[in-house]
């Protein structure tokens, strides 16, 4: 097996560049074919992992050392680009959150992960989210696609000068908490339609909206906690903001991974879920910002091939 490695070295405010050293000197010691490819900017590793998937590789894996946004690039790359075979991915975490790894059971610990990747002999179909809007345009998530709360707070946590210091610290989690509070008290409520093949629904106080591929978001907080990266299976969590104290308790919940237990939360699971909100607010894809644009989006589910053992114990 040969391993095309994609790393993005200022991801985790530099850890990706430790990572990748330690993964260089692990592979050479092993003796192992392995190339390094080196993304300086947003947007090249979807461009290198684009070159791969046209070369028609065989007997080769990419490996992926960088944040959720590089891991992001590369499969967006792979997915929209024509491949008999599909190049399989596999992942060693080196960024702030790293939600991927925890709703895959991948290892933060960048050698155990890598010994995942050599340890695994069979390809791992994971699901992917899939969306298009009202204007055609069309992407994917790996771990979620917010709107409202959520995505206001990657929108303040990613403008931060604090984020950078708290990254360096390993305290990347507490850049998140930080400027939820803020946002608790200026972010304004919307409106939201939900269509399922069974129901429509329409809240008018909502807060959080949520589609999720697996149970994690913001560093480790629970927001879908009976999703799984497995199942072609999508799970949309609507919060509303009724009262101000019953919505206080309903933050909590969220904070502590509890969110889809609180009565002003709402959950719809499928294969395909559509939702509608005005007006304009932010939004985010697996960390990544959107901007503030009113949403129409159909969500839908596609497969991809990882080669990484999970380890859900750890």
């Amino acid at each position: 097996m040969h391993y095309e490695i994609i790393t993005n070295p200022v991801s985790g405010s530099g850890k990706g560049q430790q990572i990748s050293r330690k993964v260089q000197q692990s592979l050479h010691q092993k003796r192992l074919s392995f190339h390094i490819n080196v993304s300086h900017h947003a947007g090249q590793p979807r461009q290198i992992a684009q070159q791969f998937a046209r070369q028609s590789l065989t007997n080769t894996c990419i490996i992926v050392i960088g944040g959720d946004g590089t891991l992001h690039e590369v499969i967006d790359g792979l997915l929209n680009t024509h491949q008999k075979s599909p190049l399989p991915v596999a992942y060693i975490p080196a960024g702030t959150g790293n939600d991927f790894a925890r709703g895959y059971g991948i290892s933060r610990k960048p050698l155990i992960a890598l010994q995942q990747i050599l340890d695994a002999h069979h390809l791992h179909w994971i699901n992917v989210g899939h969306f298009v809007n009202s204007h055609h345009q069309s992407g994917i998530f790996l771990n979620n696609f917010g709107t409202g709360f959520d995505a206001a707070i990657v929108h303040r946590t990613n403008t931060s000068r604090v984020k950078k210091f708290l990254n360096q610290h390993h305290l990347g989690t507490l850049s998140y908490v930080a400027k939820a509070i803020g946002v608790l008290i200026h972010q304004p409520s919307f409106t939201v339609q939900v269509i399922t093949p069974d129901q429509t629904e329409t809240f008018q106080q909502a807060y959080l909206v949520v589609t999720s591929n697996h149970p994690f978001i913001g560093g480790g907080i629970q927001v879908a906690p009976d999703e799984s990266i497995d199942r072609s299976e999508l799970e949309l969590v609507v919060l509303e903001k009724k009262h101000f104290i019953t919505f206080l308790g309903s933050i909590i919940m969220f904070a502590v991974g509890k969110v889809t237990h609180s009565r002003h939360a709402y959950v719809f699971r499928g294969s395909q879920l559509k939702y509608s909100i005005s007006p304009a607010q932010h939004g985010q894809i697996d960390g990544e910002e959107l901007g503030c644009h009113p949403f129409n989006l159909t969500m839908t589910c596609q497969k991809y091939p990882f080669l990484e053992e999970s380890n859900h114990t750890e």
